[in-house]
């Protein structure tokens, strides 16, 4: 490394951690070149790593190798894996001999996750650019963190490398919404426009039957809101069945750690489903407010006709599309399942292990 330059390779999973890695490039540049006195440059790499045997991935095993490929002089790497280690959260470790980190994205949260990435990759690369025997402290970690619990602990036979754990029950919660955000359960909605397609098709249908209308009229907003409810919960049932998404067993160090991938996918599940529905309920509506003419309604019905009687019309107009459209419903790629759930994306990572060490780059 030459003293009047350095480079940072900052290399992120595909999704969340690669976005907030490309957001935080230029800003971490200035903020070491300002700390340091020379100037950094900031390498972004899209890259997934794989898992080893124990379900972990060797970062400092590979550092040496993957810094050389690459030209870095210091690699800091997000994952969008969550870490356990002894029953606890790990948010980062970092070794000065391998000079590298890795930060676990889904443990900083949900919210301001860009800006406390950004002071830790700083942190972080400042601490292997100098020693880890005194940094990162864990005031300055608790700084970052929002002044969540935090601890630092060194092995006794690796004292080089040093391990920043978020205990208790907070941290747990934290995690699980960091969890659920890198899931991004806005991307369900294109993952599944077969089944919109489908379920827009069938609740069309159901906007142009007199009986439909009739049973709209007749039922109570309660009961309208139940059978939306049981249809969402089908369609989201079906998504986790048929694609193999619920964990049974991943990490032996955390018995907690499945129900917590678990709770994960159903609330991401949970809510794409819900945007969904919320999209056909939408197009529907617009679809009886344009084609079925009022007066013709006033007459099938019986009764004077405002906008809510549209809104039954198309409420459970929405809700039998979407029930048709959860039978045989499935997400348009492989791709999009991992994506969208843990599991997936762990299962891709141990299939990876077997030939990364074939390739110097390999990449998702």
């Amino acid at each position: 490394m030459e003293e009047s330059t350095a480079t940072l390779g900052l290399m992120a999973d595909p999704g969340l951690p690669a976005q907030v890695a490309e957001g935080i490039a230029e800003t971490v540049a200035e903020e070491l070149t300002e700390e340091f006195g020379f100037r950094w440059t900031v390498d972004v790499s899209r890259q997934r790593l794989p898992l080893n045997a124990v379900g972990d991935i060797p970062l400092f095993q590979q550092a040496g190798r993957l810094r050389d490929s690459h030209g870095w002089d210091y690699l800091v790497y997000l994952t969008d894996l969550p870490r356990i280690h002894n029953h606890e959260i790990m948010l980062c470790d970092v070794s000065a001999e391998a000079r590298a980190a890795m930060v676990s994205v889904p443990s900083l949260g949900a919210f301001r996750v860009t800006k406390r990435a950004r002071r830790l990759v700083s942190a972080l690369t400042s601490s292997a650019q100098q020693n880890t025997y005194d940094y990162p402290s864990e005031e300055l970690m608790q700084q970052i963190m929002a002044s969540r619990p935090v601890y630092r602990h060194a092995e006794p036979e690796n004292d080089d490398v040093v391990s920043i754990f978020l205990p208790g029950a907070r941290n747990r919660l934290e995690l699980l919404s960091g969890m659920i955000r890198s899931n991004q359960p806005g991307r369900l909605v294109p993952a599944l426009t077969n089944s919109i397609a489908l379920a827009l098709a069938t609740g069309a249908f159901g906007v142009f039957y007199g009986s439909i209308w009739n049973l709209a009229d007749a039922l109570h907003p309660l009961r309208l809101l139940l059978i939306s409810v049981a249809v969402t919960a089908v369609l989201g049932i079906w998504l986790i069945g048929r694609n193999d998404l619920w964990a049974r067993g991943r990490n032996p160090a955390a018995a907690w750690q499945p129900r917590l991938d678990n709770a994960a996918t159903v609330i991401t599940i949970s809510l794409g489903v819900v945007q969904i529905y919320l999209v056909i309920f939408a197009v529907l509506f617009v679809l009886a407010l344009t084609i079925v003419e009022k007066g013709y309604l006033e007459e099938q019905l019986g009764h004077a006709v405002n906008a809510v009687d549209y809104l039954h019309l198309s409420w459970l107009s929405a809700s039998l599309g979407t029930l048709a459209g959860a039978l045989g419903s499935n997400f348009n790629s492989e791709e999009m399942i991992r994506e969208a759930t843990y599991s997936r994306r762990v299962y891709e990572r141990r299939k990876l292990a077997g030939s990364f060490g074939d390739s110097d780059d390999s990449s998702d």
